[in-house]
């Protein structure tokens, strides 16, 4: 099976237009104001009232086999941003590698999160959403 690279800038612009499509939404990638000293995070994918995500792309484990460090760092890290938002928005994180999906909703259900983050998995072939679990 041949592999095609995409830059995961597209990616998300992928997941967004799904998302967009999927739920008649109007979200945009939006750097906003998470606090109170003007610390701010880029949302991939944001709605006021309605929806605030992250897309990560990276996969679990690197093209050697060895865990992807790095790319479950900042996946962990966007959960945590996703937590500090202080509005109303349902939180999702959005992932696009199956097994980065499920293992970091284990490596994290139960527990005590700020607030509830959806974690979802985007198959980018059929451009469907599965909902893996809820944490928080």
């Amino acid at each position: 099976m041949k592999v095609v690279f995409m830059h995961y800038l597209k990616i998300e612009k992928i997941v967004r237009d799904s998302y967009n499509e999927t739920y008649k939404a109007k979200t945009e990638k939006q750097r906003l104001e998470v606090g109170l000293e003007s610390t701010k995070h880029e949302y991939d994918i944001y709605e006021k009232n309605k929806i605030i995500a992250g897309v990560s792309t990276s996969p679990w484990k690197n093209k050697s086999g060895t865990n992807n460090t790095g790319g479950q760092d900042r996946a962990s890290t966007e959960l945590l941003w996703l937590s500090l938002w202080n509005g109303n928005e349902k939180r999702w994180h959005i992932l696009t590698d199956k097994e980065m999906s499920e293992k970091l909703f284990k490596k994290f259900k139960g527990t005590p999160f700020r607030q509830k983050v959806s974690i979802y998995n985007f198959n980018i072939k059929n451009n469907k959403f599965t909902l893996i679990g809820t944490i928080g």
